[in-house]
């Protein structure tokens, strides 16, 4: 009897004292955590890089509208086709669709109005938080427009999809704008491209 604890008692001892295969075992119970934090810092990195992006491109495109000349025929498909260069290498095409919107106050009591708006071609399907044309205009605070004046706002939407679909980001739209004002003349109406 004696001989059966005496047994177990040096298996255990020997056991505990025994340092082989430690360090696999910790590596194995960290494996799924250092995975998690990769996937998570390659999705969260997209996210941040695309959303700089947008920003950038937004600012591009309504500052490119804003230097329009009017008699120029194709000038908004050219500024169009400029953001998905910007926005490279993301999808922007089939993700991605651009808004650009011309706001006037051209009433008594300064009321800012959507003149005109062009959208690009694009695979998400996204209407403008500025408005539709002869509404009125839903500006950020702070942001007025004196009578008789323009201003061009750009939206960029993007329907972002992480690469990992882990939970740690779901998908989301992110939309950036930028707003400029015309700089050589009060833009009218410009043609838009066939969408």
């Amino acid at each position: 009897m004696n001989g059966g604890k005496t047994g177990a008692r040096s298996f255990v001892s020997r056991l505990r004292r025994d340092q082989r295969g430690v360090s696999a075992l910790e590596f194995a119970l960290m494996l799924p955590l250092l995975v998690l934090f990769i996937v998570g810092t390659i999705d969260v990195s997209r996210l941040i890089l695309l959303t700089q992006k947008l920003q950038s491109a937004a600012f591009t495109l309504a500052d490119l509208t804003a230097r329009i000349d009017p008699r120029e025929t194709n000038s908004i498909g050219n500024v169009f086709l400029a953001v998905d260069q910007v926005v490279k290498p993301f999808a922007f095409r089939s993700e991605g669709r651009t808004i650009i919107t011309s706001v006037q106050s051209a009433t008594a009591d300064n009321v800012p109005t959507v003149a005109w708006q062009c959208a690009s071609a694009g695979g998400y399907a996204a209407s403008s938080e500025i408005g539709r044309p002869a509404n009125a205009a839903r500006l950020p605070a702070g942001l007025d427009i004196r009578r008789g004046q323009t201003i061009i706002g750009a939206e960029v939407y993007f329907d972002f999809k992480p690469l990992f679909g882990i939970g740690l980001l779901s998908p989301r739209v992110i939309r950036q704008v930028a707003y400029a004002k015309p700089r050589l003349v009060e833009l009218p109406g410009l043609a838009c491209p066939a969408t």
